[in-house]
């Protein structure tokens, strides 16, 4: 009876280190960074608050719509008091601190991941439970502010939304694409 050996080669068993692809960088590059983009806006808004209530007050109260004599006029029945603002950015900071903790969370396992002690399944969960709530966060403020008007006399802070939302999308593809190496003969 001949006996098989394998010899050690490439299509041979590997580790999960070694089995990690160029992708694992990015994935967890862009978690990093925009856990880190997210934690200076929070930042942004406990320390600067008086600026964006001021904001989010103009959006409430649909001050430029009421001011325009031409454009929005079916819409301002929607507007509420400006006393609303300062509840409503301390919600804003709340859920981006939530979202702040979630994809900090999912960097370190990405993180972990690439030093070999992830893993990957559950990396890639709290990747897409992260951008989920950032895409969560974009789509709030983009349905919110059209319930609102915001569009008519803020459009380039839609514009951001919208930026953040196919941010948000984006890294959602690339946290999802597979990370290790498949032979060509197909054998995993």
């Amino acid at each position: 009876m001949m006996v098989q050996t394998r010899r050690a080669s490439r299509t041979g068993p590997r580790s999960a280190r070694e089995d990690a692809t160029g992708l694992l960088y990015p994935q967890t590059l862009v978690l990093g960074g925009m856990a880190a983009w997210l934690s200076l806006i929070m930042f942004n808004n406990i320390t600067d608050s008086g600026t964006n209530i001021t904001l989010i007050g103009q959006v409430l109260t649909m001050e430029g719509i009421i001011a325009d004599p031409d454009r929005g006029n079916g819409l301002v029945g929607r507007a509420l008091p400006g006393s609303l603002a300062a509840p409503a950015l301390y919600a804003v900071i709340a859920y981006q601190a939530l979202s702040v903790l979630l994809l900090w969370t999912a960097t370190v396992a990405h993180t972990r991941l690439l030093l070999g002690r992830g893993d990957g399944t559950r990396a890639t969960f709290l990747g897409n439970i992260a951008l989920c709530s950032l895409a969560g966060l974009a789509l709030m403020f983009l349905v919110g502010g059209l319930w609102f008007g915001y569009w008519i006399a803020l459009p380039p802070v839609q514009q951001v939304h919208f930026t953040l939302l196919i941010i948000a999308i984006g890294a959602m593809v690339l946290i999802n694409m597979p990370r290790t190496v498949r032979p060509a003969d197909g054998v995993t």
